[in-house]
């Protein structure tokens, strides 16, 4: 089928897979952590629970959350056979065994056989698809959500996109009358508006935020730039819009996955803060918000409970549902740090926070377990200290029921798979965080490598074969930033390196990757 054709007839583009990334803010505990400090009640992490992604793409997400939460029943569906092909040998080749992939469009997933779901998820979906579909997915909720279970929807929102929007209908005006696949018209259209930026045609004259945002598109894989600028349906929504479609389905507003912005005072820089004490409403403080920022991309949280109330107290029990983790080694933590507008100083709780570090640098432990270790006081105190490490960078929420820690047979997957597809970095589960990390793939197969040989040389020559076999191209970067192809043995010795490091008990890489339990 060619790519017109698969545009126009099914409204959406499918002759050009989607980029394999993976997104942390579709983790079971991210979402439960995000409800609860929302006054809403998780599902419970500790037992049998269902999550299901729509539109998966090629299942890196589903597959690497379902590697780390082996108490998870995980589904997932999308439209395009390529990609769940994709994901099945994936699943196969990472030996993944409580995932079900489905080349199912939103309303055959009507009439498919599912479980009711503790969690639904979809990233970017909900704006890529004309309205008929977004209503299969809001009556896909309505049948298939449980009671009490949580829908994470993320949308180009507006009025982030309002200067936006004429870029993508240039390039989609441009694309079609272009021969090729969706992946050529996609790198000309980019060609052509950027060309029209660099010689300042009027309206990126008039508009440099529009400028600087090809900038930053440029920098996307091209397979990310064909899915969002050609496809058919982009339409960015305000947030009231969305929040009212799901109100129809029986749905609460539950929070945003960036867990500063669920604090009022924290929302927005404080020359706006007069808006957060004249909201009444949550929704009224959403919208303050995004227009203060600009807000292009929203990443919301929704539950199939009663609405809390605006600033709910939070205890230690509210906190539950979830464990904790540390988000780096203590050492890289600061007491001290500015993040855009917000500023953070621990230094007065030092004590307390240098506590929680020394307990989860042992592994995750739950709030009641902080709240032993910090010393704070009240139970009452701990949980507001857990909240600030949260918003600050220094912890994460986790499982509280986690994958035994060591390296995995789907890190080995992907990583063979981004060697074979000539990927920079790739995704690796981290079985105690229940999430992953970036790591470069050259790395990623010198620690793969370095569980399994026992000889720095070894690893060395085995990982070059490797990527010499695939391709795959390694580079050396001087201390002035020029490249040039690294030779044989400079592969081997960084790889020699990267082994060597491992075996040291001192060495901050592996101490990392056993605090995410990616080593044992």
């Amino acid at each position: 089928m060619g790519g017109a054709l698969s545009e126009r007839d099914a409204g959406y583009i499918t002759d050009v897979e989607y980029t394999g990334d993976f997104f942390p803010h579709l983790a079971p505990a991210r979402l439960a952590y995000v409800a609860a400090i929302n006054g809403y009640r998780p599902p419970p992490l500790d037992a049998r629970f269902t999550w299901c992604e729509l539109g998966c793409g090629q299942g890196v997400t589903s597959l690497l959350l379902a590697a780390t939460h082996p108490a998870g029943e995980f589904h997932a569906c999308d439209f395009n056979a390529a990609h769940i092909e994709q994901a099945k040998a994936l699943r196969r080749a990472g030996g993944v065994g409580n995932v079900r992939f489905l080349a199912k469009s939103f309303g055959e997933m009507l009439d498919e056989d599912l479980p009711p779901f503790d969690f639904i998820v979809m990233h970017g979906v909900y704006s890529w698809v004309p309205e008929a579909a977004r209503g299969e997915i809001r009556e896909l909720v309505r049948r298939r959500l449980k009671a009490g279970g949580l829908l994470m929807v993320s949308y180009n929102a507006m009025p982030g996109w309002a200067h936006l929007q004429p870029i993508r209908r240039m390039m989609r005006t441009h694309a079609e009358s272009l021969p090729g696949s969706s992946l050529d018209r996609a790198r000309a259209a980019f060609a052509y508006v950027d060309c029209l930026a660099r010689n300042r045609a009027g309206y990126f004259a008039t508009l440099p935020a529009a400028a600087e945002h090809l900038k930053r598109m440029a920098a996307h894989d091209i397979r990310y730039v064909a899915h969002e600028y050609l496809t058919p349906h982009g339409d960015p929504f305000w947030f009231d819009e969305v929040a009212s479609a799901m109100d129809a389905a029986g749905l609460a507003f539950a929070g945003s996955m960036t867990p500063a912005d669920n604090y009022p005072e924290l929302m927005m820089p404080e020359a706006f803060r007069s808006l957060v004490e004249s909201a009444p409403t949550r929704a009224a403080l959403e919208a303050h918000r995004d227009v203060v920022l600009n807000t292009s991309f929203r990443q919301d949280l929704y539950a199939a409970q009663a609405t809390a109330p605006l600033n709910p107290e939070i205890g230690l029990e509210a906190l539950a549902a979830t464990a904790f983790c540390l988000a780096n080694l203590p050492e890289s933590l600061p007491l001290k740090r500015t993040q855009g507008w917000l500023q953070f100083d621990l230094t007065d709780q030092a004590a307390a926070v240098r506590a929680i570090h020394a307990r989860l640098a042992g592994g995750p432990a739950s709030a009641v377990e902080l709240h032993a270790a910090a010393r704070t006081g009240s139970e009452d105190e701990t949980a507001f200290l857990i909240q600030q490490l949260v918003v600050s960078g220094h912890l994460a929420p986790c499982p509280p029921v986690h994958a035994p820690a060591g390296w995995m047979q789907l890190n080995s997957a992907l990583m063979e798979s981004g060697i074979c597809e000539q990927r920079q970095q790739v995704p690796l589960a981290c079985p105690l965080t229940g999430s992953a990390t970036y790591i470069e793939v050259v790395s990623a197969a010198a620690i793969e490598a370095a569980t399994r040989v026992g000889d720095g040389a070894a690893a060395g020559r085995e990982v070059l074969a490797r990527l010499r076999g695939h391709g795959h191209p390694v580079n050396r970067i001087a201390p002035s930033g020029a490249r040039r192809p690294a030779t044989d043995n400079e592969v081997i010795e960084h790889v020699a390196a990267v082994w060597r490091g491992l075996q040291d008990p001192a060495n901050p890489d592996r101490r990392r990757l056993r605090l995410f339990g990616v080593l044992p």
